[in-house]
């Protein structure tokens, strides 16, 4: 709430904090953490890699971290050293948790786990609220909606995105590549439109006293054997949104659009409501590993920071051109970057132990009249 402290989580159980407002505009810095927790120096700390973490969206005082030791843990950073306030054993490692911004009804943590299973953690009680089942694969990476609070959008290994609605039971509507047009609202007028009745239709309708038909031209009977039911679940788990795993879910603050990123190296753009691809090409966006992979949005969400290999790709969002690439601050795999709307920086965290801090880039006009882009890096 305060946009001002950077959590980091790292594969050695270290959860650190850092204040990005003590950092220096000018040259390369180095920031020691305000504090810094693991196995070593805390007994309550994760046994195994920190996955993931995310703040209470209103109170910089709590935040929540999950971890490959099976447990999502609720941090209360008031006390003198921050301690454990709830702690939530699940039967898998865990792979995403998040907390709703927008929420003014709830304060529940969406969870992942390296099973097909999306569990809601409710802290003011430390039980599991709910549990809903769909995914056919682990679930690889989850976010809450930005426009909807009760509205929770899941990832898995198979390329699956689902929308779950935290008030009802079962899927909401799962994001299928091959839709790029907006569907026809049920009480909007029709076109007019012809239709030509079958040789037995038209028999049918010389015989005398025949009665109407009870199966419309338009409709097909539901195969042999199957129950319509069935075959509707069979139809929903064939929808993709990506060819390989799903690597990131990021709603844009706008409330407007969506971004996925998955394994078969692309980068989407759907329109969060109406849940449709539109078809935005972003050149560049190779990824290959089946982790999730944290993605930054500026708040007006215009640009859009993909980390590829060691360096970081900048797009705008609505026509996919590249602005920018980033290199030079990280020396091994970038794996998560967060943007921060008050100072305009991007933060990094990369496989070099490294949490790297990238001024904001500059646009200036050379005497031939070329663009160049630029952005200085500091580093905690």
């Amino acid at each position: 709430v305060e946009d001002r402290f950077l959590l980091a989580g790292a594969a050695d159980t270290t959860l650190a904090l850092f204040d990005t407002h003590t950092g220096s505009d000018s040259g390369v810095t180095t920031m020691e953490p305000v504090f810094s927790l693991g196995r070593q120096n805390n007994p309550h700390a994760h046994k195994f890699l920190v996955s993931c973490v995310a703040w209470y969206p209103v109170d910089t005082g709590l935040f929540v971290s999950g971890s490959h030791d099976c447990s999502v843990k609720v941090w209360d950073t008031n006390a003198p050293h921050p301690e454990v306030v709830r702690l939530f054993q699940l039967p898998k490692r865990v792979t995403g948790v998040a907390m709703s911004g927008i929420a003014a009804t709830h304060c529940l943590v969406a969870a992942g786990c390296e099973d097909t299973l999306l569990r809601l953690c409710d802290p003011t009680s430390g039980a599991v609220t709910h549990v809903f089942s769909g995914h056919r694969h682990p679930v690889t990476c989850l976010a809450w909606s930005t426009y909807d609070e009760y509205e929770v959008l899941s990832g898995d290994g198979s390329g699956q995105v689902r929308v779950w609605d935290v008030r009802r039971s079962g899927c909401r509507a799962v994001l299928d590549q091959y839709c790029t047009q907006r569907q026809r609202p049920a009480g909007a007028e029709q076109p007019p439109t012809t239709m030509v009745p079958s040789p037995a239709v038209k028999k049918q309708r010389r015989g005398a006293g025949a009665g109407p038909s009870t199966h419309s031209p338009l409709s097909l009977p539901a195969p042999l054997g199957v129950e319509p039911g069935a075959a509707a679940r069979m139809k929903e788990s064939a929808l993709t949104a990506h060819s390989g795993a799903v690597t990131c879910v990021l709603p844009c603050p706008d409330g407007v659009n969506l971004l996925t990123a998955g394994t078969d190296s692309r980068l989407r753009l759907w329109d969060l409501q109406s849940r449709v691809n539109k078809l935005v090409g972003y050149e560049g966006t190779h990824n290959r590993a089946i982790r999730a992979r944290q993605l930054g949005v500026t708040d007006d969400a215009r640009v859009v920071f993909y980390p590829t290999g060691s360096s970081i790709n900048v797009y705008e969002v609505e026509t996919g051109c590249m602005l920018a690439s980033m290199q030079g601050g990280h020396s091994e795999g970038i794996n998560c970057c967060a943007y921060s709307p008050s100072l305009h920086e991007l933060y990094s965290g990369a496989n070099d132990h490294t949490v790297c801090v990238w001024g904001q880039c500059e646009e200036r006009d050379d005497e031939g009249g070329d663009d160049e882009s630029g952005a200085n890096a500091g580093e905690l």
